[in-house]
């Protein structure tokens, strides 16, 4: 008793009722999106929700090469970013550096926030 029907979620999905969502891209993405979905004949808002749906349902195996791939560019990033500091400040840019990193620390801050 109180256990629930393996059905009991699916039912629960077929009487929900569906809300639009806002998803951003960078102009690029969505082309190679919209350029992919047409080519199956899918509208690309229903190719987004298809495969995002279907990550969820592969328990995150379609989308497991992902964390490899942004380890990678973290790590360019701040190699990249490292390097630039270092040339900065041979140059005599302190202050532009740190401006630059207030900058960033109250974008963060802002994202952080609007959460």
């Amino acid at each position: 008793m109180g256990r629930k029907r393996p059905d009991d979620s699916k039912s629960k999905v077929k009487k929900a009722k569906r809300s639009p969502h806002t998803i951003r891209f960078l102009e690029p993405e969505w082309e190679d999106v919209e350029a992919f979905a047409e080519a199956r004949g899918l509208a690309p808002a229903e190719f987004v929700r298809f495969a995002t749906l279907n990550a969820i349902a592969d328990g995150g195996a379609s989308v497991a090469g992902l964390a490899p791939l942004i380890q990678t560019t973290f790590r360019a990033t701040h190699i990249l970013a490292s390097r630039l500091r270092d040339e900065m400040l041979g140059a005599g840019e302190q202050e532009v550096l740190e401006e630059m990193i207030a900058a960033a620390r109250g974008l963060q801050t802002d994202l952080i926030e609007s959460k």
